[in-house]
């Protein structure tokens, strides 16, 4: 009768040490594999924030992004528009959220010329945390079709020669167009005007109608452009031709003409200052997992979204910050 005792509990005991590991190994550590962080998070639903109207390219990005974690979190991750004040509105309501990291922010480089130029409520990098990049864009400047100019050097002779009769447009004065158009202009020694505009499609009509000289976009915008036959290319705002796009494989850099200004955007994520480094590990993991997943690395071929690795960790992420708003600050702040 004690052998038999004995035995079963011994029984009991080694379905008790089971059930204590299931209940508790499986989250420790395991980030992204079982959709929780050590602590249990998330424990409800995931808010992002995009602090742009919908259908933006950040916004597709981020929705894009969200749709794809459901493979690595087991709660919901909601994408949530808070659109105004140049994406201030968005980073201010992400401030007002408890540090917990239920509500992330998506963010650009709006945010770090927000706090170069000092603007009100900007302090990304005293009020925010890093968490990962996700993608970065190039620049690229062309002409309208029926544009007397054919060359970039065209453009620069001209230039020199009539400082700041040339136009170049954007949204919003202020803004990452802006910085793109007058550090191009300073370092290759000439001068530009710029003229702002409310949205990309007035931009766009206004370099058809002649209004602007020099047209500038993200590679896969200004690619439509291109295609459709309304605008050709100049130059590159980048450090290597890019080979990859049959459209620009001919068309010349900056670095390679000899203008030392390599510029364009990028879109990442951050939390509320003091969110624990648990969870922020968590969220860097599983947008680190997204980025190097087939169903993104197929999706970012596709629209050329992905020509510049984009995928940047908590640490290289903040140094950037860092090194963008000094750099606009250089530019912007006169």
């Amino acid at each position: 009768m004690k052998k038999i005792i004995s035995i079963f509990m011994a029984v009991v005991l080694m379905f008790s040490l089971v059930a204590c590991n299931s209940s508790n190994g499986g989250s420790s550590g395991d980030k992204g594999g079982n959709g929780k962080a050590a602590s249990g998070y998330p424990k409800r639903a995931i808010e992002i924030i995009v602090p742009f109207g919908a259908g933006g390219s950040a916004d597709i990005m981020t929705r894009q992004l969200a749709n794809m974690m459901r493979d690595y979190v087991d709660k919901p991750v909601n994408v949530i528009n808070k659109a105004g004040s140049g994406g201030i509105d968005g980073m201010n309501y992400v401030a007002q959220a408890p540090a917990d990291g239920y509500t992330v922010l998506q963010i650009t480089p709006s945010h770090a010329i927000a706090e170069a130029l000092g603007r009100p409520n900007a302090d990304l990098t005293g009020g925010f945390e890093p968490v990962a990049n996700f993608q970065k864009d190039i620049q690229v400047f062309g002409v309208a079709k029926n544009s007397p100019f054919n060359t970039i050097d065209e453009v620069l002779e001209y230039a020199k020669e009539n400082p700041g009769k040339l136009k170049i447009g954007g949204t919003s004065p202020g803004g990452l167009d802006n910085y793109m158009a007058d550090g191009f202009a300073e370092k290759a020694g000439i001068e530009l005007t710029y003229v702002p505009y409310n949205s990309a499609a007035e931009t766009k009509a206004a370099v058809l109608g002649g209004e602007l000289d020099i047209y500038q976009d993200k590679v896969i915008s200004f690619l439509t452009m291109v295609r459709s036959g309304d605008i050709r290319p100049l130059v590159v705002l980048h450090d290597e031709r890019l080979d990859m796009i049959e459209e620009l494989k001919d068309v010349p850099t900056t670095v390679e003409k000899g203008i030392e200004f390599i510029q364009g955007s990028w879109r990442g994520f951050a939390v509320k200052a003091g969110t624990p480094q648990e969870i922020k590990d968590y969220l860097a993991d599983v947008i680190e997992k997204v980025y190097n997943s087939d169903e993104y690395r197929e999706a970012a071929e596709k629209d050329m979204s992905d020509i510049i690795p984009g995928f940047m960790g908590q640490e290289e992420y903040g140094q950037m910050w860092k090194d963008e708003i000094s750099k606009f600050k250089d530019i912007l702040v006169k």
